[in-house]
């Protein structure tokens, strides 16, 4: 990617940086912000461009949108009269269907991106998930993600919506509720610490990673993406059903094989013992 004027529209997030420092070699990066004040304040750190948002669009070859997922929609609503057609809009939510949707009426170039890690993160090895939508300028971005050593996927925006309602929705959701049990348990973290197996300390350690982030952004993933109400009532279904099958000995024998068959077992015993061998190793 080379010569392009890429507006970042929340380019102050560190998600909006992280993308701007990993393009802005040959390229010129322009952002906005909240407001003028932080948009300046991070733009000089760079040396980058800052504007308001519906003046940095209008000359721009690529433009990002990097804001909360629930005010995305609304954001392209605002900037997208402002944006020439043959500019190639794209956004970085982890929802799809509403965004796309949203910037199919402004722009002949559109691609929905959902890059799969946190910013703290270096991208090589990264999953991210490609929405081309419309036009073909989209292929500079797949160029850029896979410079960047980016294991990229490509589909349809419902199709990763309901991908997304397991591989987020469900499971953060199930980290919650696992959360909110031991909150209201006697039983606090410190005192589980003297009797938690490696296995234990990785599964609570990946349930605080995710309470380690802003709460509007997994509240955002719960609320805004429309599948992820299906996916709560079967979680309680299935908590429900599994509660009355635990009781009877055959019964959950049955269920215990036939669940086993939806996973990689081999692959995943040999990923979490090496972890759990990481881990054991610095106790």
């Amino acid at each position: 990617m080379i010569d392009q004027r890429i507006a970042i529209i929340g380019g102050t997030g560190k998600f909006g940086q992280h993308l701007g420092e990993h393009m802005e070699e040959n390229n010129e990066i322009v952002i906005s912000g909240s407001s003028l004040e932080k948009a300046k304040e991070v733009a000089e750190n760079y040396e980058w461009d800052y504007g308001d948002s519906e003046e940095i669009v209008q000359d721009a070859d690529i433009v990002i949108v990097s804001v909360p997922i629930s005010v995305t929609v609304d954001v392209i609503e605002s900037i997208g009269p402002h944006i020439p057609e043959d500019t190639l809009f794209c956004d970085v939510t982890s929802v799809k269907q509403r965004p796309v949707e949203a910037m199919k009426k402004y722009s002949d170039e559109v691609l929905g991106m959902h890059p799969m890690y946190a910013p703290s993160n270096s991208i090589n090895g990264q999953k991210v998930v490609m929405c081309p939508i419309k036009g073909k300028k989209w292929t500079v971005m797949e160029e850029f993600w896979k410079q960047n050593g980016a294991d990229l996927h490509f589909t349809d925006p419902e199709e990763h919506d309901k991908a997304m309602s397991f591989v987020q929705g469900l499971m953060h959701f199930s980290e919650l509720v696992v959360a909110d049990v031991i909150r209201k348990s006697d039983f606090k973290g410190e005192d589980m610490q003297e009797f938690s197996s490696p296995v234990y300390r990785l599964i609570t350690d990946l349930t605080a990673r995710m309470l380690n982030q802003k709460p509007g952004l997994y509240g955002s993933i719960q609320s805004e993406n429309p599948q992820n109400d299906d996916i709560r009532e079967a979680f309680k279904e299935s908590a429900e059903d599994l509660s009355e099958v635990v009781t009877d000995e055959e019964a959950f024998a049955e269920r215990f094989e036939e669940l086993g068959e939806q996973f990689d077992m081999d692959g995943a015993q040999r990923r979490t013992d090496k972890v759990i061998e990481f881990m054991s190793d610095r106790e």
